[in-house]
């Protein structure tokens, strides 16, 4: 049973967390989902101003729109909103090196997604070698 004082630290903890306005909540939108900047700017805990900054910059772009209609974002864009906050906390305003951090990050992904691909195409490689040595 624990004590009063590790409960007391425990609820502590989780004040802080949700207090801090860094702590990243999870974001699992429907599939397909499109937000307006203000959605995306409510969801990403940013300013409309913020988001259009990010556009100039090519740090994000819309899924569909125009300045005069309006912007859309999908998912992809609030989830790299809410890592330009979490990279503009380590590196401040430095948007250019956010940038390439992004493209560094966002090509580490695509790696990863290829080496599982390959992996899963090496396990059905090695089932089909198996089943043709045992039956064949």
């Amino acid at each position: 049973m624990p004590n009063q004082s590790n409960v007391r630290a425990a609820r502590t903890a989780e004040d802080e967390r949700s207090s801090d306005s860094r702590w990243l909540q999870l974001f699992e939108p429907p599939p397909g989902a499109v937000f307006t900047i203000d959605g995306a700017a409510h969801l990403a805990d940013v300013s409309r101003r913020t988001i259009l900054v990010y556009c100039k910059h090519g740090l994000i772009s819309p899924t569909r729109g125009t300045p005069d209609s309006g912007y859309c974002f999908d998912s992809d864009t609030i989830r790299a909103l809410r890592r330009i906050n979490a990279l503009r906390a380590i590196c401040g305003d430095d948007l250019s090196g956010i940038k390439i951090i992004l493209n560094l990050m966002n090509e580490l992904e695509r790696l990863h997604s290829e080496v599982r691909s390959l992996r899963n195409g090496i396990e059905v490689d090695e089932t089909k070698m198996q089943y043709m040595r045992r039956y064949l």
